[in-house]
């Protein structure tokens, strides 16, 4: 890519912004970036450098902007387009991202990330069949690639091909046997094949692996909180979920089964107040309702037990499992 000869001042400032590029210093990258195109415009990659600062700033929508200006000027180039489409992708706009990375592939042949950035735009297509093509293409690419491999098996576990599943989630957990999703999903996979034990293992490394991460979310705890719940093991799993309420307080699902748990372990009214709670956050979930009736029904309430699984009908449009006729 050629540019034409540019000034002293903005030749410093793009030369600080790369520099500022290198070392991963993103804000100062972004903002020196965007000062050398002002300058002089279109006569440097700076807006390239710039997009991709924006992007590790999770700043989507300025990483858009930057990268799509880019491109319409130069439009051979198969970099701006890959990671124009990959921001497309963050955004939520699979069409969008598809149509930009199909550009960029007639440029040059794609690497297994990319390919992996195709197939998650699939994903939010909901079209899961073509998903795992170019994911399965992501890895015959680069059977290393274990990000590709994590996004293969999430793929091949929406749609119950849990044996496939659990190959994905296995070659990306050795790859990288730091990767707590992984080893959570793993988890998922067996708990499906009803392989207790394995499953078991598997939630109980992904809860370890999230103590180390002080950026985790609250699904390895709910996830594992569940599956002992679900084991009859309501003690053992009050722990977690209180874990998870405490990394998402707005979670229904982390409150619903907290209270579930207290319930089952004779905390009765602890457990009401968790189930009140998750109907406060998501009060058209008629499951939720159902399990605060039970709740009132088991401490005596019958007239709220009675409002809340009536409730629960109303929502299900059935007559609600479990309840009397």
């Amino acid at each position: 890519m050629v540019f034409p000869s540019i000034s002293l001042a903005q030749s410093t400032l793009y030369a600080q912004g790369r520099a500022a590029f290198d070392k991963q210093q993103w804000e100062e990258a972004a903002s020196l970036m965007i000062q050398a195109e002002t300058a002089v415009p279109e006569s440097t990659d700076a807006l390239l450098f710039a997009g991709k600062s924006f992007l590790h700033l999770d700043r989507l929508q300025e990483a858009d902007r930057a990268l799509t200006s880019f491109t319409r000027r130069h439009p051979d180039s198969a970099e701006a387009l890959y990671t124009l489409g990959l921001v497309q992708q963050l955004e939520d706009k699979p069409r969008e991202s598809l149509v930009t990375l199909t550009r960029a592939a007639k440029l040059r042949t794609p690497t297994s990330d990319e390919l992996r950035i195709v197939g998650l735009s699939y994903v939010l297509l909901n079209d899961y069949p073509d998903a795992i093509h170019w994911l399965e293409k992501a890895v015959e690419f680069d059977p290393n690639n274990a990000k590709a491999w994590y996004s293969l098996g999430r793929c091949d576990y929406a749609q119950s091909r849990f044996h496939d599943a659990e190959k994905a989630f296995e070659t990306s957990l050795r790859l990288n046997p730091d990767n707590m999703k992984a080893a959570e999903n793993l988890g998922l996979v067996y708990s499906a094949e009803n392989r207790l034990a394995d499953a078991d293992k598997s939630f109980q490394q992904s809860v370890v692996l999230a103590r180390k991460d002080t950026s985790t979310d609250e699904w390895p705890y709910l996830d594992y909180g569940s599956f002992l719940l679900d084991q009859d093991r309501a003690k053992e799993a009050i722990p977690l979920l209180e874990q998870a309420v405490a990394l998402n307080a707005k979670c229904a699902a982390c409150h619903e089964k907290l209270g579930r748990a207290l319930s089952a372990s004779g905390n009765l009214q602890e457990g009401i107040r968790q189930l009140e709670q998750a109907v406060a956050l998501d009060a058209k979930d008629p499951h939720l309702h159902y399990e605060l009736g039970l709740a009132y029904r088991k401490a005596g309430e019958q007239e709220r037990a009675k409002d809340e699984l009536a409730l629960s009908e109303k929502l299900y449009g059935t007559k609600t499992a479990g309840e009397p006729k």
